[in-house]
């Protein structure tokens, strides 16, 4: 039986990038991809899982995350240069398809990589941010006609130099405002909602008052030197390019994914607005016809830590155990 301890970091070379490669197992490859602001580690528990269950699991730090080298321009953190990584990745990894899994931007990376090369993609776990239809206009340009003076942290992220300067100079206290649970306490914001007052973000969600239980000191650690060494910027140009993508989808628009779908939200997510698993598969249906929807109750945004047993009976399920 495989354990976190057995998962290897092996440095590979992807789409001309220096990357780090977390591997476990052997067997049918799984590819797990991160979202923001994590690394391969969010997915060190599913690892095990898979592995245990026939897959050779393999989870990158994405470009510009972690150990993996960044692109040379704010510009090439697009969707498509993301999953031209991705299938170069898959390439690397000496198969032709994979079961693919994905949360928060990790989500939005492989929902585009699935229309993009649907062949190289024989099932998927989604998690957190659905497959949504494309607006009439510029998401920047809809976010700030939806806030006007309210902070929102995509818009503040838009500013190339801005946020990483407030996350770098505090990582443990970006870090530990996010990863929390819905009912985790927190202190009065000391900022309030409006642009006008300036100031960032940390300031803005609340110092949590505790740590929640499944936020072990030994991953808060890892997360905080993780991003002690890299930085927040790598991870926030992808924030960066979120109207680039709206125009280079705008091909696939009406294209369906036709593999098996999985998709798991936290019940109290934000990223889904609390969706129901009605509203949600009425969103995607039409265009993921083979989809299974799974709410877990009372759940936030971080499922693979927070609701590790749960997302992992669920993939269970899904998945099945290779071989039987």
């Amino acid at each position: 039986m495989y354990s976190i301890e057995d998962v290897e970091l092996q440095k590979w070379t992807v789409s001309g990038l220096d990357a780090r490669v977390a591997v476990l197992g052997q067997g049918p490859v799984a590819l797990c991809v991160h979202g923001w602001p994590e690394c391969w580690y969010s997915w060190r528990h599913q690892m095990v899982l898979l592995a245990n269950a026939g897959y050779r699991v393999i989870a990158p730090d994405m470009p510009g995350f972690g150990q993996t080298q960044g692109y040379a321009e704010i510009a090439d953190y697009t969707i498509e240069r993301t999953g031209r990584f991705l299938s170069d990745l898959i390439a690397e990894a000496g198969v032709s398809n994979v079961l693919l899994l994905g949360h928060d931007w990790g989500a939005i990376n492989v929902w585009g990589f699935a229309l993009q090369y649907p062949h190289k993609v024989s099932k998927m776990v989604v998690m957190s941010v659905p497959l949504k239809p494309l607006g009439e206009q510029p998401p920047t340009e809809q976010l700030r006609e939806l806030f006007q003076d309210r902070f929102f942290y995509q818009l503040y992220f838009q500013q190339p130099g801005v946020a990483e300067a407030e996350f770098d100079a505090d990582p443990e206290g970006i870090l530990r405002a996010l990863f929390c649970s819905p009912d985790t306490p927190r202190a009065k914001p000391v900022l309030g909602k409006s642009i006008s007052e300036g100031g960032g973000w940390i300031g803005r969600l609340g110092k949590p008052l505790e740590q929640p239980g499944w936020l072990t000191d030994e991953a808060i650690a890892y997360y905080v030197k993780t991003y002690r060494q890299s930085g927040f910027a790598g991870g926030l140009h992808y924030y960066r390019n979120i109207d680039r993508n709206w125009r280079i989808m705008q091909r696939y628009a009406d294209a369906r994914i036709d593999c098996p779908v999985l998709f798991l939200s936290g019940e109290m997510d934000y990223a889904t607005q609390r969706a129901t698993a009605e509203h949600l598969v009425a969103q995607m249906i039409d265009r993921v016809p083979s989809l299974t929807v799974q709410v877990l109750p009372d759940k936030g945004h971080w499922l693979q830590g927070e609701a590790t047993e749960e997302v992992n009976r669920a993939l269970l399920r899904f998945v099945g155990v290779h071989g039987q």
